[in-house]
């Protein structure tokens, strides 16, 4: 909720049921073919899942056919559009961390990343919606760290009047603005993504088939816990017949983005007695949210803090 009127809480449920449906296709690299348990229980394929328009959110037969990305060059930059959609009233900490949430989507889906330059350092436009003719002053990019360009003016009117009411009142407060401390951190949290994205080969697999046998979706159906998704990727190995290995490193991944505004506690039964820890990256990174997440193997629970993407992996038994 961010103070417009979004409806009964039903239709806010059903507005983040789909979106959740159509991110996790995106994720499995947006294939006609993968098959998803859906918000309603129901095994459907990535083509049968439509968009608000009723076209197929799914169009892929191979993952090299889709770039994922969340921000381009059209529209705000994802800083802006976060600066726009969150709460007036929420510190310009957590709109970093929303930031880094979507950035963290786009690093750990299968398909090809694409990230608008200067996601990484929260790159503002001053809220400027169309700037291709708008020159440096809007389109700026500080590599000292010292500023994202928010704040340096009103966006020019042709393209932007109409949200002029919404505008003034935002670049008006100061509490809206990064400081640098802000923007390394979120400097330092976006290459950690791309070190996990390297980490394991199973964050790049290569074929629909491998993603069909691979991939799946732990919170689905109609009692899901909304604003979480939980992704894991299985590899090859002792005891698990047909699958090959494709990382020397890590057997098995679990992904748990949690986009709500409190922490979170999942259970799934198919994911106990694992081996499973936070990802070396993420257990040394300066973010302490992300450290404090917490995986449980008798019960298969997973705590997750606010806001937050946490990657546990499986390292594979040592062979003496």
């Amino acid at each position: 909720p961010n103070g417009h009127d979004h409806g009964t809480e039903d239709n806010m449920k059903s507005m983040l049921a789909a979106s959740m449906d159509h991110i996790q296709i995106g994720m499995a690299g947006n294939l006609q073919d993968f098959v998803l348990t859906n918000s309603k229980g129901e095994e459907v394929k990535g083509s049968e899942v439509l968009t608000y328009g009723g076209t197929p959110v799914a169009f892929a037969s191979f993952p090299i056919e889709t770039v994922n990305y969340v921000s381009a060059h059209d529209n705000e930059t994802l800083f802006d559009i976060v600066s726009f959609k969150t709460p007036m009233d929420i510190g310009v900490a957590e709109r970093c961390r929303i930031n880094h949430l979507a950035t963290s989507i786009i690093a750990l889906s299968q398909g090809i990343p694409f990230f608008h330059s200067g996601d990484e350092i929260l790159r503002s436009k001053s809220l400027d919606r169309d700037s291709y003719n708008s020159g440096d002053w809007f389109n700026r990019l500080d590599f000292t760290y010292n500023s994202n360009n928010w704040g340096v003016g009103l966006p020019p009117q042709e393209k932007n009047e109409k949200s002029w009411p919404l505008i003034k009142p935002r670049l008006a407060d100061p509490s809206f603005r990064p400081q640098r401390t802000d923007i390394l951190a979120t400097m330092e949290n976006f290459l950690n993504l791309l070190r996990i994205r390297y980490s394991s080969p199973l964050f790049r697999l290569r074929t629909a088939n491998a993603i069909q046998q691979r991939v799946r979706f732990h919170n689905t159906g109609p009692s899901l816990a909304y604003g979480v998704i939980v992704m894991s990727i299985e590899d090859g190995h002792d005891g698990f017949p047909g699958l090959s290995q494709l990382d020397p490193i890590y057997s098995f991944i679990v992904v748990v983005f949690n986009v709500s505004p409190q922490e979170v506690s999942f259970v799934s039964p198919s994911l106990q007695s694992r081996n499973l820890q936070l990802h070396p990256i993420q257990e040394i990174s300066s973010d302490d949210l992300v450290k404090s997440s917490k995986y449980e193997a008798s019960s298969g629970g997973f705590v997750v803090p606010r806001r937050t993407t946490a990657v546990f992996v499986e390292p594979r038994k040592s062979k003496i």
